[in-house]
């Protein structure tokens, strides 16, 4: 019969004080975990800050749903499943939301263009279908 790792006996009893809702198996959480969950997040997303506040939504994700976790693998692997998922998330919404900035130079090069003058022009809404009339419609 091959012997359990202490590291998964530690981990088994961590799960089950978590779910019992005892409040210092979540400091042991963040201090056997944090250290490594910021470093995973590094590989991802490159800085310190983001890294940081990676591991603080994994650490609270980990303990807001742990009576999700099953145990058929490592408690180890499930965070760093929720840490990967959680990087690649903030990844593509960063991502996202960079489409739609405009960089200060973007904005000086298109006033010089015009000679200075900025010109703002109304957009016309007047051919955009009613949200009501499409809805009846479908």
């Amino acid at each position: 019969m091959a012997a359990v790792p202490a590291q998964n006996v530690k981990d088994a009893e961590l799960v089950r004080r978590m779910r019992a809702g005892d409040e210092s198996a979540v400091a042991e959480l963040d201090a056997n975990y944090r250290a490594r969950i910021q470093l995973l997040a590094m590989r991802y997303v490159k800085t310190p800050e983001d890294a940081e506040e990676i591991a603080q939504d994994v650490l609270m994700k980990v303990y807001r749903r742990i009576d999700a976790f099953r145990g058929d693998a490592a408690l180890s692997s499930w965070i760093y499943r929720i840490t990967f998922n959680t990087a690649m998330s903030r990844l593509r919404s960063r991502r996202s939301a960079s489409h739609f900035e405009v960089s200060e130079h973007d904005l000086t090069a298109d006033v010089e263009e015009r000679g200075g003058h900025v010109r703002r022009e109304t957009p016309d809404w007047s051919r955009m279908a009613d949200e009501a009339l499409l809805r009846t419609q479908v």
